[in-house]
């Protein structure tokens, strides 16, 4: 049996237990608060950090709309295309996966998080170019840190949570997170939504984590955009976990996201072409975070694709 152990995040924050910004992130992060962000500055920073730089730089390739000139440095410029208040979210969202590959929780498989949390938000990425809901960056970053309080537990209570892991491996998530609420007080996806909080991540994000399960009990109106990013934001989570699934278990979480597909109008050749971009992506983001990927043997666009024609057929 699992004491219970009822967790209050200002203390876990002082702390210092929960995975939180070093090295150049966490310089960056301080010239952030200041009054008068000098942008030089924060570029050199920045590329004092070749390995950081280098995802920038592929982040703002991504949106860059002259495609025909590509970014090859971080400069004023880069920064602005990104964005002020998307790249303090960028730089968060890439220390966090730099300085937690590893970490004492035994039943937390860190690079299984991390190959999930890059599919997130890639997916992510790829649903936010077709469903305008918010600036892409911004929502590749959300996606990536959408489930971070799974790795806030695991840091934060190691051995117990490694022991409720191991207990509902083989249940659904809602038993696993009424569990951690049952032992913490609190389960991951509040952990997730305070720590967003916490970083000053804006209330739009906040709320796309706090609802992810539930886009009704949110509260706004069908076709608005907090709604919709909600919901994109669990389609993101289901391709995700399409991404990393057994391939045995794949054909049946296809009606699951046709279904939240439907709510979004997005068509059977649109969530195909998403599925697609979102797979290319995450094999290079994967290289680019030296994070072992967990792919399933055939790639989820092509699974979408033969689930359309099945059904088309039907």
């Amino acid at each position: 049996m699992i004491t219970k152990d009822k967790l209050n995040f200002d203390e876990l924050k002082a702390s210092e237990v929960l995975p939180s910004p070093k090295g150049v992130a966490l310089a960056l992060m301080n010239e952030f608060k200041k009054e008068n962000l000098a942008l030089p500055e924060l570029a050199q920073i920045i590329l004092g950090d070749p390995a950081l730089a280098g995802r920038i730089i592929k982040l703002a390739n991504y949106i860059n709309p002259n495609k025909n000139r590509p970014i090859a440095s971080v400069t004023v410029d880069t920064l602005i295309l990104i964005g002020i208040q998307a790249t303090q979210q960028v730089v968060l969202g890439f220390s966090m996966v730099m300085s937690n590959k590893q970490g004492k929780c035994n039943g937390f498989n860190y690079q299984k998080f991390w190959s999930h949390s890059v599919a997130m938000a890639c997916a992510a990425q790829a649903i936010g170019a077709v469903v305008r809901t918010a600036p892409v960056a911004e929502i590749f970053i959300c996606g990536l840190l959408a489930e971070i309080g799974q790795l806030g537990l695991a840091s934060a209570r190691p051995d117990a949570y490694s022991k409720l892991l191991e207990q509902y491996a083989e249940k659904p998530l809602k038993e696993l997170l009424q569990a951690e609420s049952d032992v913490f007080g609190m389960n991951s996806r509040d952990l997730t939504a305070a720590m967003m909080v916490d970083w000053g991540m804006p209330k739009l994000f906040v709320d796309a984590v706090t609802f992810i399960d539930d886009p009704e009990a949110s509260g706004y109106k069908q076709g608005s955009r907090n709604r919709n990013l909600i919901v994109a934001l669990q389609l993101a989570t289901q391709l995700a976990d399409l991404s990393t699934a057994q391939d045995h278990t794949r054909t049946e979480m296809l009606p699951r996201i046709f279904e939240i597909c439907a709510s979004l109008n997005l068509n059977a050749e649109q969530i195909a072409a998403i599925a697609n971009q979102a797979a290319r992506d995450w094999k290079e983001w994967g290289e680019l975070f030296n994070i072992k990927m967990v792919p399933a043997q055939d790639d989820a666009s092509c699974l979408i694709s033969l689930y359309q024609t099945n059904e088309a057929q039907a």
